[in-house]
């Protein structure tokens, strides 16, 4: 299972910013990368996938999202998980950020995994 991270109208600066967060959580560090994104018009050249091999990997993206996200005051996040078969996407953003590992969680087990 993984989820892939884009960040809506935010600078390359910014996703450096979170995928420095990520990497220094004990539950993720070493299941985050940068990945090239696929070419779309106004699209992200750049996301995040995470690794997530449990149910505390999926909480602790949730906390640092929602850390993130409440400290940036006006970034978007779109997370979709996939195990390869489905897939579930995920927006939050500084107005619901309170509520992402719920989200997350719920996502990850539409997807087929149990945290």
């Amino acid at each position: 299972m993984h989820a892939r991270i884009a960040l809506v109208d935010e600078t390359p600066h910014d996703l450096m910013t979170l995928c420095s967060r990520l990497q220094h959580d004990d539950k993720l560090r070493g299941n985050v990368y940068t990945v090239a994104a696929e070419a779309a018009p106004g699209g992200p050249s750049e996301l995040l996938t995470v690794a997530l091999g449990s149910g505390g990997a999926v909480a602790a993206l949730g906390g640092v999202l929602s850390a993130w996200l409440l400290s940036s005051r006006r970034a978007k996040v779109i997370i979709e998980m996939t195990d390869g078969h489905r897939t579930r996407q995920v927006e939050i953003d500084s107005a619901n950020a309170g509520t992402a590992t719920r989200l997350l969680r719920e996502a990850y087990e539409v997807t087929g995994s149990q945290p």
